[in-house]
């Protein structure tokens, strides 16, 4: 009897490659915004704790179940949300590049990195809502810029002086600083608690058709008007819930203007509701504007 030889099949085993953790684009609703730099103030605001390890999942299923319509994750462990982005720029993709403890597929930011989504099926905040609710509303070291109500360029905003510093009552206005003025670096302006700040001065409470004042603090104890704040801007090119914030004051973000001063070498200053016959200016010659607030750099 002949017995033929046995010949088993052989088995190839393929290898299981792990997969190269990635941003993830869309969790549901939630659709990827971005890599954000998040320094000096936090861009979102509210940090909660993930227990389960944090993801892009878990992290906007919280910030979803809190009602809010912006994610953050940071730093790996870190989840964010807020309901608007008033700060924050862009970086690349490449630097938000820490391994989610909740899900080794997705990347979860790095240090002072924040992959961002938003929330397309969320209700974004009225434009007449004030922020009050970041860091007892305190938006310090801003840039106050003028930017026409449909959309453009900016224009940078200073406060300069109208009278000598030597007087006994020194006041500054909001305005433009053509060439040759001697006050360049008064463009830092603050937002705390309603009022306006810059510098070492206070803000006079708006008054229709004029500009808006501000007087030297000491030796003078000026609290300052604390009618303004900060909200939501309607023309950000970022959508609804993040863009640099517009200034209020007394409730108002479109009564703004700027006027071209023909009593001052043309110069352009920032009118509140601008009026007929000012000895200052030609109403036909003012243009509506919006005040952005963009952080100091």
């Amino acid at each position: 009897m002949m017995f033929l030889p046995l010949i088993l099949a052989a088995t190839v085993l393929t290898p299981v490659l792990a997969q190269t953790p990635s941003i993830k684009q869309t969790v549901g609703t939630w659709q990827y915004k971005g890599c954000y730099r998040d320094f000096g103030p936090r861009i979102l605001t509210f940090r909660y704790t993930i227990p389960a390890g944090n993801s892009a999942d878990s992290c906007t299923a919280l910030c979803n179940s809190e009602g809010y319509g912006l994610a953050g994750l940071e730093y790996g462990t870190e989840c964010w949300c807020d309901n608007y982005m008033p700060y924050g720029n862009l970086m690349p993709d490449s630097d938000c590049n820490f391994v989610c403890p909740g899900d080794s597929t997705q990347l979860c930011g790095a240090g002072n990195r924040m992959v961002l989504y938003e929330n397309n099926a969320a209700t974004p905040p009225s434009p007449d809502t004030c922020i009050t609710w970041r860091d007892g509303f305190s938006f310090g070291n801003n840039v106050l810029q003028a930017i026409p109500k449909t959309g453009g360029a900016v224009t940078k905003l200073f406060a300069i002086p109208t009278n000598p510093f030597t007087d006994p009552i020194y006041y500054t206005i909001i305005s433009t600083c053509p060439a040759g003025c001697p006050y360049t670096d008064y463009y830092n302006f603050g937002l705390v608690n309603g009022i306006l700040t810059s510098y070492n001065s206070r803000p006079i409470a708006p008054n229709v058709g004029d500009a808006q004042s501000f007087i030297f603090r000491w030796p003078q104890t000026v609290v300052g008007y604390n009618g303004y704040c900060a909200k939501p801007n309607p023309i950000s090119p970022n959508g609804p819930f993040i863009g640099y914030p517009l200034l209020s004051a007394s409730g108002n973000t479109d009564l703004w203007a700027l006027c071209t001063n023909t009593t001052d070498n043309n110069r352009l200053d920032i009118v509140y509701s601008p009026v007929a016959n000012h000895p200052h200016y030609t109403l036909s010659a003012c243009q509506e504007v919006y005040i952005q607030m963009a952080p100091y750099s």
